[in-house]
């Protein structure tokens, strides 16, 4: 089985939903292989809790925590939501594949595998799949049947490593660096896939609630 690489960003006072939601549903997925990487800006209640990394990963996930620097918070950068420390986890990555996790967002048992399934049968660069998003709790709506902008998701994403060589996550002051990522891999001659089908994860809240 081929290593997988997973990213969450997260931030100061987000503890409660990364590490009892976000951390285990990556725990619980059916891939023997996976790394789960945590990027944040100067956290150190998180550090506390993360040494020694706790059990919470599950039995096939090793589990990776790396702060950074907050210069990169400009103004203008930090409007592009998540789209930095997600461009530093995918430097770290190690997996063959990558793939992409909102810090209170949960991931599908069989997300990794149908990800990763349909990459090898395809030979696509990435992949794109459906994700359920959740207001307070409640179905909202599905998204991830295109890859128009408005119609795809950041943790609905895995690629090949070799993709994020082309281009990886960019902070232009926007917001949808996801949409980004995927017209720019397009634009460059790289290969995308629909999964279509039932969701494999489950994005909360974000931009649904405001």
């Amino acid at each position: 089985m081929s290593l997988v690489s997973i990213v969450t960003p997260t931030f100061p006072a987000r503890q409660d939903v990364l590490l009892g939601r976000c951390v285990p549903s990556v725990g619980r997925v059916d891939w023997p292989e996976v790394e789960h990487i945590i990027v944040s800006d100067p956290n150190p209640d998180l550090r506390r809790w993360l040494a020694p990394p706790p059990q919470l990963a599950g039995p096939h996930a090793e589990l990776r925590f790396v702060e950074i620097g907050d210069i990169w918070r400009d103004g203008v950068q930090d409007r592009s939501t998540g789209a930095v420390p997600w461009a530093v986890g995918s430097l770290m990555a190690l997996g063959e594949y990558v793939g992409f996790l909102g810090d209170d967002d949960e991931m599908g048992e069989h997300h990794i595998r149908r990800h990763v399934e349909a990459l090898q049968a395809t030979g696509a660069d990435f992949t794109v799949s459906v994700i359920e998003f959740r207001v307070r709790g409640q179905h909202y709506r599905n998204i991830g049947s295109s890859f128009n902008h408005g119609d795809l998701d950041s943790i609905g994403i895995m690629c090949r490593r070799s993709a994020l060589r082309t281009m990886n996550w960019t902070a232009n002051g926007e917001d949808a660096a996801d949409y980004r990522l995927v017209r720019d891999w397009l634009a460059r001659g790289l290969r995308g896939h629909l999964l279509g089908g039932e969701p494999t994860s489950v994005h909360n809240d974000g931009w649904a609630a405001r």
